[in-house]
């Protein structure tokens, strides 16, 4: 008997502690949601009872595998240990597939964890829970809040059914539902939710890559037919998800009001621009009378700065003063009836803002966000509470013309953008976990990437909008997904369910709309859907949410007038993906012949390079790395083939290979290999962006990559991997997007200064330096200048230059008025006329510097500050710092280093800082270490 008053003291302490409140800075009225995430999960093929009594008392559910959601299937039996990690090595050809041709060709059935059902993952799963009402909410309405399934459920309360899987279906919508009249109000409740299988999961075509450089492993077509991720199928960049990721991938739990509901408040700010000086913003939310009787009452508002936002490892304090605006007025609301309830400033004086303080991208200011707090109060007790996040910002665009091409422009508050940054994709399994999205977005950030794209997670969960609006991303909103559909093939029929496709587009606009940082509704990617799922979709944009830029799709590559005529009005797109470059390895001054030749080139949204990891992530997910046979192409094998080091005809990997080999010579170990990968990647990703920034304004407006990081652990298209660890292109790229840059065009070598500040920059120093390998300078040239607002400027070009060693350095650096060091550049270069030979470079040895540091707690955030020095005659090349969990531990990941990949000249020091998480240490201490393998 003591031991069951333990488990029964347990779960009530676990149903109590997940009673909690959602971050807000105003206490007070915080939302509240009551979480349910410790559920029991089982297989339906195991369970011979009804439906309706799995959600009862008289059921069994001890021997069933724990579950925390949010999770899928997968997710959980993997945490339980059922089934081996598929993110590593060839674990995934240990678990079944969904789809019984591939199980049967890649032999996958034996490992099928329930005996006698070859197909775990083609029946649904049940998640079974319990909870009790809290005190405080006993006689409330009682609302079950689903935030994203995948894909169809039914569901069960104390043995009476909720929801059905007809209705309830569609991985990219929430779900509500009022289930006052089922709950015990005094007892347990027990809720079942039987998760089905996606319609079609499809036949993965072939679900595979084993060889080298071979074809890509294909997709699952008929997948594309349902309302959900066409990634799970496979594609180029993402295996195939065994159980297509079925589950309960977004939060569930229980919140509680009286007879009237808010619900979907909206925030329109607006600013009479130029003017900047004042905001005027409107309110207007939908009330929902869930009574039987008429009710008179009160809507009550308030608009409060949020001064403190927390980051998950740090907090930020914002600046400023802000008065509360409060507002309210008094409605009727029928039985049975929603209303729409709208405060604007022409009503409300108080609703036009005095020199508001704005929200901007990163890189142009600070992120202002505010509170919106709506309540709704019937005789002076409150019915429902509801905070809303906001900011205060005005996004538009325009376009620029040359000879019949078109480059987007955004603005934001009055000021141009200059966009850079890349698309991202959600973990293979759904694991976005608030800690990781904030690790994530803090890298974007500190890479001064201002501008992302998610086609792979049409509905992310709240927290992941949040994120992005603290670190000021702009973010576009997708709807469909490239290539599920496309103009004059069998394709444009899907998704097959019309309806519910649109049902889940409506609520995705207004699931989002509030967030500052969706900078744009993109229809689709690369490709385009019918017209019967397009003109309502924009009738929703117009009806729902007509503040932001629409954008049809990112590229045309078919007949528009014969095919989709119904898009024209959305023209032009001012952006593309057609031609090149594309996702392979090209020569640096290729980039910048590119976006001289105008064409495809003003705004690129999608161009990329292969970018394998560091070794130490390398050795987490191919096992035995290196220890295959030393051929023409060690270390490549069939486990690389799988993590997807595939090319098909040229199109991914084959090239950037050869540069490794062809550049810095053959590798005779896979700790070389893996070395002049990364400074394959530093130049590779450094170009990329600095071509698009040597023709700012006058031709590029954006430029965003395919992709900034990784499903799971793969060589493919990343500046930081799956494990958080960024590799050399990371660093490169950060070096690039500096707001104040000094570069050197490959290509003609011409030195620029890019400042894509709003603010100009007088008496500022350009010195340049071009040294041979024994670091003798045979050439150097110092200027001052000033630099204006929002725009590039050329300098002079280096000469040509005899003498110089097979390969020779630049050394580039800026400084302000005060002589500090605003940027700074360095470049290798091959003196060789008909190739590129930088071996020279894999034999240089490695110089010991000199290193030092100090070391501090903020919060639970480390701090350290590390001075290094080069103090030989010799060049230090490429350096790589690491904090470690005590002596020889593991890397702590992540770790945010200032610069990481630097070299320094005879005689230079830096200071660099790293930031790091104390739990992330596991109770170790930290430890400076240099990479012995870069």
């Amino acid at each position: 008997m003591k031991s069951t008053k333990i488990i029964l003291f347990v779960l009530y302490f676990i149903v109590t502690q997940s009673y909690i409140h959602a971050q807000n800075a105003v206490v007070k009225t915080a939302n509240k949601k009551q979480m349910l995430q410790e559920w029991m999960l089982q297989s339906s093929t195991q369970v011979t009872d009804s439906d309706s009594m799995v959600s009862t008392s008289d059921f069994n559910s001890e021997k069933w595998v724990k579950a925390q959601v949010p999770t899928t299937v997968l997710r959980a039996l993997v945490k339980a240990g059922i089934y081996p990690d598929p993110h590593f090595d060839l674990n995934d050809l240990k678990i079944p597939d969904a789809s019984d041709d591939l199980s049967k060709r890649l032999d996958l059935n034996k490992y099928s964890h329930l005996k006698g059902v070859p197909n775990p993952f083609k029946d649904p799963y049940w998640f079974r829970t319990t909870f009790r009402i809290p005190k405080e909410e006993k006689g409330k309405q009682v609302w079950l809040n689903f935030d994203g399934i995948n894909y169809r459920a039914d569901v069960w309360l104390n043995g009476k059914q909720i929801a059905g899987a007809q209705e309830m279906a569609g991985m990219f919508q929430r779900f509500k539902y009022n289930i006052t009249e089922y709950v015990n109000q005094e007892g347990e409740n027990i809720l079942a939710v039987k998760i089905h299988q996606v319609d079609h999961v499809g036949t993965p075509n072939p679900g595979f890559q084993f060889k080298p450089f071979g074809h890509h492993r294909g997709s699952s077509e008929d997948i594309w037919k349902d309302v959900t991720l066409k990634l799970m199928g496979g594609w180029d960049c993402a295996p195939v998800v065994r159980d297509r990721n079925t589950g309960l991938y977004q939060d569930v739990y229980l919140t509680y009001s009286n007879n009237v509901v808010i619900v979907d408040p909206y925030i329109v700010t607006d600013l009479p621009l130029p003017d900047t000086t004042r905001a005027n913003i409107t309110v207007s939310t939908e009330l929902k009378n869930v009574g039987k009787s008429s009710v008179k009452g009160v809507l009550k508002g308030t608009i409060d700065l949020i001064k403190d936002v927390d980051f998950y490892t740090y907090k930020k304090e914002m600046p400023g003063h802000f008065e509360t605006v409060a507002f309210e007025k008094e409605v009727d609301i029928p039985a049975g009836q929603t209303i729409t309830v709208s405060f604007s400033p022409e009503e409300f004086s108080q609703l036009t803002i005095k020199n508001p303080y704005l929200w901007w991208p990163n890189g142009y200011g600070k992120q202002y966000l505010h509170n919106l707090n709506l309540s709704f109060e019937i005789d002076g007790a409150v019915s429902d509470i509801r905070n809303t996040t906001f900011g205060i910002r005005e996004i538009t665009n325009t376009f620029k013309e040359i000879d019949g091409e078109f480059g987007r422009i955004f603005w934001v508050n009055g000021e141009r953008i200059f966009c850079r940054g890349g698309f991202l994709q959600p973990d293979m399994m759904l694991d976005m976990n608030e800690k990781r999205i904030y690790d994530e977005t803090r890298f974007l950030a500190e890479a001064n990437i201002n501008m992302i794209a998610n086609e792979d997670m049409p509905s992310p969960p709240d927290h992941i909008m949040d994120i992005y609006d603290k670190y000021g991303m702009l973010n576009w909103e997708v709807f469909y997904q490239c290539w599920t559909s496309y103009p004059g093939t069998k394709s444009m029929a899907y998704p097959l369910d019309t309806k519910l496709s649109l049902k889940n587009d409506y609520d995705i606009i207004k699931r989002y709309r509030n967030h500052p940082g969706l900078v744009m509704w993109v229809g689709q990617i690369e490709t385009m859907f019918r017209e019967e799922l397009y003109v309502p979709l924009r009738q929703y944009i117009k009806e729902l949410d007509p503040t932001r830029p629409f954008l049809p799709t990112s590229s045309c590559g078919w007949d528009v007038d014969k095919l989709t005529p119904y898009i024209k009005p959305d023209l032009p797109l001012g952006m593309t993906d057609e031609g090149a470059p594309d996702y392979t390895w090209y020569p640096h001054p290729y980039y910048y012949k590119k976006v001289l030749e105008v064409k495809q080139q003003m705004f690129r949204n999608e161009l990329g390079v292969p970018a394998i990891s560091t070794l130490s992530s390398m050795k987490k997910y191919i096992f035995d790395l290196g220890q295959g046979k030393k051929d023409s192409i060690y270390p490549l094998d069939k486990k690389w083939a799988y993590h997807d080091a595939w090319d098909g005809n040229g199109y991914a990997y084959g090239a950037y290979d050869r540069a490794i080999r062809e550049e810095y010579g053959q590798p005779s170990t896979v700790e070389e290999y893996v070395r002049h990968a990364q400074y394959v990647n530093a130049g590779s990703y450094r170009a990329m962006f600095e071509a698009a920034n040597h023709r700012m304004w006058d031709i590029t407006s954006g430029v965003m990559l395919w992709k900034l990081n990784a499903t799971w652990p793969q060589v493919l298209w990343q500046i930081y991997d799956w494990f958080l660890n960024p590799n050399a292109a990371y660093f490169y790229t950060k070096k690039a997007l500096e707001q104040v840059h000094i570069q050197l065009n490959e290509n003609d070598f011409t030195v620029s200064v890019i400042n894509t500040n709003h603010q100009a920059h007088q008496n500022m120093t350009a010195n340049v330096r071009v040294l041979n390998s024994d670091m003798k300078v045979k050439w150097e040239k110092e200027i001052k200048f000033d630099m204006e607002e929002d725009r590039y400027k050329e300098l002079f070009k280096l000469p040509t230059l005899k003498g110089l060693t097979p390969v020779y350095f630049v050394k580039l650096i800026l400084k302000d008025v005060k002589g500090n060091i605003v940027s700074d550049n360095f470049y290798w270069f091959s003196s060789a006329k008909n190739q590129i030979d930088l071996s020279e470079i894999a034999r240089m040895p490695k110089v010991k510097l000199k290193i030092s540091h100090n070391f501090s707690w903020k919060g639970d955030e480390g701090v350290m500050e590390v001075k290094v020095k080069n103090t030989s005659n010799k060049l230090a090349f490429f350096n790589r710092l690491m904090i470690t969990k005590g002596e020889k531990g593991d890397e702590v990941l992540p770790t945010f280093w200032s610069d990481n990949y630097f070299s320094l000249l005879p005689g230079e020091e830096k200071v660099i800082t790293a930031h790091f998480y104390r739990p992330d240490l596991d109770g170790k201490e930290p430890v400076l270490v240099i990479d012995k393998d870069i």
